[in-house]
């Protein structure tokens, strides 16, 4: 008796035949390749961001340097508001010259969780 009930009980609760869920596997398929995507991007990002804060780093050190010559020292002494600006127009011009260069991965892709 108990085996009929059993088999009873497992034939009503079991979940109907039915072939895979395309769109469900679709949409898990489409978040893989989203995830793919924006991974690249983020890497990407991070490789610009090194080489850009290498230049600064190196524009700074160079800018140090100059500033260790006796002549530039004893002209930032004589007029220190001349040296400030001129270091900040180079400032400008360095961050102008990084955030407006060629991007080297070319057309920006679109993306879409549909």
């Amino acid at each position: 008796m108990a085996d009929e009930f059993d088999d009873f009980l497992a034939k009503a609760l079991r979940p109907p035949d039915c072939g895979p869920d395309r769109i469900f596997v679709a949409r898990v398929q489409s978040q893989i390749r989203l995830d793919e995507q924006l991974r690249a991007e983020r890497r990407s990002m991070l490789s610009s961001l090194a080489i850009q804060v290498l230049g600064i780093a190196a524009l700074s050190a160079s800018v140090f340097w100059l500033l260790r010559s006796p002549e530039i020292a004893s002209f930032a002494a004589e007029s220190p508001a001349i040296l400030l600006a001129a270091l900040l127009a180079a400032f400008s011009f360095a961050v102008l010259l990084f955030s407006t260069g060629p991007s080297p991965r070319g057309p920006q892709a679109s993306f879409s969780t549909a």
